[in-house]
């Protein structure tokens, strides 16, 4: 999420262009070797070793007149910026959890009475619970950088 977010940041931004075309060129080469499929833990963190042991590049513009330089660890400072972040708003979203669960238990309970009640009247006594939907479908995006 964290490379994700720069990436993006890198390619609004019009001073980080250099920075922007090396590290999607660095991460598309990288991405199943430490991202894709069910990976080791740590594997996110090998991949900014991989950040910090690479050197300075020279990186040739989009209009193939001008190079640009590149700093991997200012990339890595700004990746692991960028994991903070997404931490603080997971801590921000987990907080959440135990009052909507407390939602959904009484809920819960309320149906489980209702059902017992009804069943001690009646022995042909029906509840449905119905789901309510919070979330949008995914577009065919869904998962894509560019």
């Amino acid at each position: 999420a964290s490379v994700h977010r720069l990436l993006r940041d890198l390619r609004e931004s019009k001073v980080d262009s250099v920075s922007y075309q090396w590290l999607q060129k660095f991460y598309s080469e990288r991405v199943s070797e430490y991202f894709d499929g069910d990976q080791a833990f740590g594997r996110a963190d090998d991949f900014i070793d991989a950040l910090l042991r690479s050197p300075p590049s020279l990186v040739s513009m989009d209009d193939g007149r001008s190079l640009g330089l590149t700093d991997p660890l200012r990339i890595a400072e700004r990746i692991i910026a960028k994991r903070s972040e997404v931490a603080h708003e997971w801590i921000g979203m987990m907080k959440e959890v135990k009052a909507d669960h407390l939602v959904l238990n009484d809920m819960l309970y309320r149906v489980m009475m209702g059902k017992a009640i009804d069943a001690s009247e009646s022995n042909d006594a029906e509840v449905t619970i119905e789901e309510e939907t919070t979330w949008e479908p995914l577009g065919d995006d869904a998962g894509v950088f560019e």
